[in-house]
């Protein structure tokens, strides 16, 4: 599935998804084992639970069928994002000011290619970090290829 219609698809259902109370986080299309899945990640400050995946999965089943946007077969699947998942939107970012994050970049700056601080800023251009030593570290986003919450075990 090409990128334009996740972006279509991200325009044609986001509204109605906030309008339900959640925040569409990401839309994937994928094939596993075989299969397609389209994927819808939604996201709400109260949680996510069951019922609240079969509301939005009802919407978009109803939705999708109306449109067709899709012409080979695939399941429909809606879950919240884990929290394992790249932080991609400004809102991810916003919700995830004072946590620790790590940040990988596409190639080394200054001898270092991965980071692991506490995100206290963003732009549209920065991300700002604090380290161990309450140092800040303002990182371009053009030279980062990937942001995730820290996951210590």
């Amino acid at each position: 599935m090409s990128k334009n219609l996740i972006e279509q698809l991200k325009l044609e259902f986001e509204p109605n998804i906030t309008d339900m109370g959640y925040e569409l986080v990401d839309i994937e299309f994928i094939k596993e084992n075989g299969e397609n899945y389209l994927r819808f990640y939604i996201y709400s400050d109260n949680g996510i639970n069951i019922d609240d995946c079969e509301k939005v999965s009802r919407y978009l089943d109803a939705r999708l069928d109306e449109l067709d946007p899709i012409s080979v077969h695939y399941y429909l699947e809606v879950s919240s994002p884990d929290l394992n998942r790249p932080l991609k939107t400004d809102d991810d970012l916003r919700r995830n000011i004072g946590r620790i994050i790590e940040v990988h970049l596409y190639k080394k700056i200054n001898g270092i290619k991965d980071y692991v601080a506490i995100l206290q800023e963003y732009s549209s251009d920065d991300i700002i970090l604090s380290d161990d030593n309450n140092e800040k570290i303002i990182l371009k986003r053009k030279d980062i290829s990937l942001i995730k919450i820290w996951l210590e075990f």
